[in-house]
């Protein structure tokens, strides 16, 4: 069974996060729900549902969802965010570890072989390009 995270995008991009293995069941859902983040939207005007991004398990979808509520702007209530884990600790456990995982691999350099965060890489390759040359 695949997990999508998914965002409403309302007016003034405002935008909802959320995720689901039923796309199509879970905005006739948020169609008919009386109140929440996302009937807000919906009474401001046109709303548009995006397919973000697909998972092979709930627990990745539910992590990442938690990790894009986070880090990016949204309306979504922060409470929801603890349904990811069973306690605070445990969830920044899974936070960090996530972070790290997604934002902070390492990567080499196949000119010096200098190891780093996979960010930083291209902007290395190319000094590290020049001075080798010389």
């Amino acid at each position: 069974m695949s997990w999508t995270l998914y965002g409403i995008l309302g007016q003034d991009n405002k935008i909802y996060y959320g995720q689901t293995n039923n796309v199509k069941k879970r905005w006739k859902e948020h169609i008919k729900s009386k109140k929440g983040a996302v009937r807000d939207l919906l009474d401001e005007g046109l709303c548009f549902f995006m397919e973000l991004e697909n998972f092979k398990t709930k627990e990745e979808a539910r992590l990442t969802e938690a990790l894009v509520i986070e880090t990016q702007p949204c309306v979504n209530r922060r409470g929801e965010l603890m349904e990811v884990a069973l306690d605070r600790k445990e969830y920044g456990k899974l936070y960090r570890g996530y972070r790290d995982e997604v934002f902070n691999k390492k990567g080499k350099c196949p000119h010096c072989g200098k190891e780093m965060i996979d960010r930083n890489l291209n902007r290395h390759y190319e000094r590290c390009k020049f001075i080798n040359k010389n």
